[in-house]
């Protein structure tokens, strides 16, 4: 994907992304304004500020679980490629269905020499991955704090990670039976330790965006919050908005959850305040797409 189609997917993402919240802003648009004309907001530039600098530093951080199980797959794509291609098709997760990432991120390793069911199997672990992290930050602070979950959407979601974190253990001895049965070689799959490190970065990302949050509130003049839920907030907001699959990024969904979580006496300031931050999430994500585009060789050998 060259440099000019990436820039014109990009603002075809920003229109849709400003689309959706748009709906939804005119969707609960009178109940939100009321509550927040109510509000006396006190913004703190020094929160705000940092805010900002854990949030890019988690999203430039967030592709080197993939790189790290495309390595463990066999892929010999130089790392900065990987970045690069996985950047660029994190766009696609403001398109519906929420595929398209994972097909661009197949389809580039590919187009590398990576056999498909083997660029495919990459993706799906990556989201297992991440999924699991989300349990083990679950688990944890349900444990510290049992009244973080009261949500009833974040409970649905909290629990949906959980399992995926109590599954872990199980998915080396299957991969390994279904390779054996299939006559194929599991060495080149992740292994416990690989799995166990893939979740451990993850889980720090997270724990890097649910301070991220926080600090966001609190600069935006928030007091009514809880630090355990703002950590919760974010992952199991994420994971929320994807289990509603044809919803373009989670939009809405995210939001709603992490501000009903983060803030529950204050739902619709907090979710104002939570959309801005995904706007400007959005617009980091595609200035790192754009910036790490030029990174990916167009002469390469095929790897298989």
């Amino acid at each position: 994907m060259n440099v000019k189609k990436l820039a014109f997917l990009s603002k075809v993402c920003l229109f849709a992304l400003a689309g959706v919240a748009l709906f939804f802003v005119w969707k609960n648009g009178s109940s939100w304004l009321e509550e927040v004309s109510k509000y006396t907001w006190h913004l703190n530039a020094g929160q705000l500020i940092l805010s900002a600098i854990l949030l890019i530093l988690s999203l430039s951080l967030t592709p080197s679980g993939w790189v790290i199980i495309c390595r463990s797959m066999g892929s010999k794509v130089p790392a900065k490629e990987l970045f690069a291609a996985w950047y660029s098709s994190q766009l696609g997760r403001y398109i519906p269905g929420k595929i398209w990432l994972f097909a661009g991120r197949a389809g580039f390793l590919k187009a590398r020499g990576m056999k498909l069911g083997k660029a495919g199997a990459t993706t799906a672990y990556e989201l297992f991955f991440t999924v699991a992290s989300v349990g083990l930050i679950v688990i944890v602070l349900a444990i510290v704090s049992p009244d973080v979950f009261l949500h009833s959407g974040g409970r649905a979601a909290a629990f949906a990670a959980a399992a995926a974190i109590l599954l872990l253990p199980l998915l080396h001895p299957v991969q390994s039976y279904l390779c054996r049965k299939k006559g194929i070689d599991h060495a080149k799959l992740p292994s416990p330790k690989t799995a166990a490190v893939i979740v451990a970065i993850y889980s720090i990302l997270w724990l890097l965006r649910g301070l991220s949050l926080f600090l966001l509130l609190k600069g935006a003049g928030l007091t009514e919050l809880s630090f355990a839920s703002s950590l919760a907030a974010a992952p199991v907001s994420w994971l929320a908005g994807y289990i509603v699959f044809f919803v373009p990024g989670g939009i809405g969904v995210r939001e709603a959850t992490a501000a009903a979580i983060a803030a529950p006496g204050l739902i619709a300031p907090a979710a104002i305040v939570i959309a801005g931050q995904r706007i400007f999430m959005a617009v980091v994500e595609v200035l790192l797409a754009l910036l790490n585009t030029g990174k990916i060789k167009l002469d390469h050998k095929q790897e298989e």
